[in-house]
């Protein structure tokens, strides 16, 4: 196979302490990661990388494009006929019944004409612009893949983060249950308040049975998305929710302009469209007549039959095809079509991006306000509320109902916050993603 290496591309994910609180990745290619219980986001798209059914199964369609150019590369092969001729029917020839006389022939042949009209050269062109094709579509899927783990990662952070807040949930009610109670026994409070408390109790228990169930399906999706077999129970990830540094938005008419230089599928659908020209080429090459030169040898063996010398003989012809009829014109016709689709292609896929960049850059603003903003300001305030309120119930200076309130409340507002901080790491990375390199910094 002819030594050619397409193209590489960086991959958008180069993860750092400050950006996603994890130990930084190294770049793609990376070698198999091993196969810890607790994993850190680095170590999941590691191992995503090494062992993603869908990205090994990617790479083999460059290999095939790099076998497609190799075969366009070849030239034709020589053709070699050869065969006895004009031997007897019956009697044997004699000086008075002449026939023959009996020769052997051997001849060569080779076509010229992907020499003399540039079939091979046209050919090869379209083959290597279909390996860096290939190639850019498996950085694309790369990429995709990268961010659909990044995404399921965060993902099982977030399912944890509500777990944990559900359990704290539920150790609160359990001690607003046995404040009531002592309540009731001094008649503070009537037994039905006793029934309201156990009834949101319950409510809680349920609550976290739910989480956990939510995070046994969060782990398990983030296994299949690094192709790891293994049951959840025995795996966990290692990182936080929490912003450090929170990074300002960009425009998205910049993140555009970045993406249709870098982001893997547009250059494929450019590379497409090159291709796609290349083979317009070919076909029109192909209508040119087929050239094949011809050189044989010939032994006459006429010594027996008519007394004369055995002799040798050489012969040199030229066959080529006429095109009259076909001249490929149906060929060529459809690869002018392929040209105007794949340009329609890439243009529709621009529109696309812009798009999806758009959205991705309006989730993120949004993500990004609601963590900068209030919200410090808002979960300390639900927490005074609670506080105050609870220490009043105690007093019996304001009903349960207040106080239920109150702690639901406080639920929501942690709730929220988690699924802020969830929101703001997986929007960042997707716009990224959407970008094609890493432009929030």
């Amino acid at each position: 196979m002819p030594h050619y290496t397409p193209p590489t591309y960086a991959p958008f994910f180069s993860p750092t302490p400050e950006r996603a609180g994890v130990p930084a990745a190294s770049a793609v290619p990376l070698p198999a990661a091993p196969a810890s219980s607790r994993i850190t986001l680095a170590e999941a798209v590691q191992e995503c990388l090494a062992n993603d059914p869908q990205i090994r199964a990617g790479a083999e369609s460059v290999t095939q494009a790099q076998a497609e150019l190799w075969t366009a590369s070849l030239p034709p092969n020589p053709t070699v006929d050869t065969g006895n001729s004009l031997f007897p029917l019956g009697r044997s020839f004699t000086v008075s019944h002449q026939g023959g006389p009996p020769q052997f022939d051997v001849g060569v042949s080779f076509p010229v004409d992907w020499l003399i009209f540039g079939k091979r050269s046209t050919a090869i062109a379209g083959a290597r612009a279909g390996v860096d094709a290939a190639a850019a579509e498996f950085a694309d899927l790369v990429r995709q893949r990268i961010a659909a783990t990044i995404a399921a990662f965060y993902d099982v952070l977030e399912s944890e983060a509500l777990l944990a807040l559900a359990q704290q949930d539920s150790e609160s009610l359990h001690r607003l249950q046995h404040i009531t109670e002592e309540l009731v026994q001094i008649g503070g409070a009537g037994t039905i308040e006793t029934d309201r408390v156990r009834v949101v109790v319950l409510d809680s228990e349920r609550d976290v049975r739910q989480r956990e169930a939510d995070v046994g399906v969060a782990k398990a999706a983030l296994l299949a998305q690094i192709g790891r077999n293994a049951p959840e129970e025995d795996f966990d990830v290692d990182g936080e929710l929490a912003v450090p540094a929170p990074t300002a938005p960009v425009s998205s008419e910049d993140a555009f302009r970045v993406a249709q230089e870098v982001r893997p599928d547009l250059v494929a659908l450019r590379l497409r469209v090159g291709q796609a020209e290349d083979e317009q080429r070919v076909e029109m090459a192909r209508a040119f007549p087929d050239v094949t030169p011809r050189f044989g040898y010939t032994r006459q063996f006429q010594d027996e039959a008519i007394g004369f010398p055995d002799e040798s003989s050489y012969g040199v012809s030229v066959d080529f095809s006429l095109p009259v009829f076909d001249r490929n014109q149906g060929n060529i016709a459809k690869a002018r079509s392929e040209v105007a689709q794949s340009r329609e292609m890439l243009r529709g896929k621009l529109v696309q991006v812009r798009s999806e960049i758009a959205q991705a850059s309006r989730d993120y603003r949004f993500a990004y306000d609601s963590i900068t903003s209030d919200a410090p300001r808002r979960i300390e305030a639900a927490r005074n509320a609670r506080d105050k309120i609870e220490a009043a119930y105690r007093l019996g200076g304001r009903p349960l109902i207040d106080l239920l309130d109150a702690e639901r409340s406080f639920r929501d507002t942690q709730r929220l916050d988690a699924q802020d901080h969830a929101a703001y790491w997986k929007s960042l990375f997707q716009l990224d993603a959407a970008v094609g390199r890493e432009i929030l910094r």
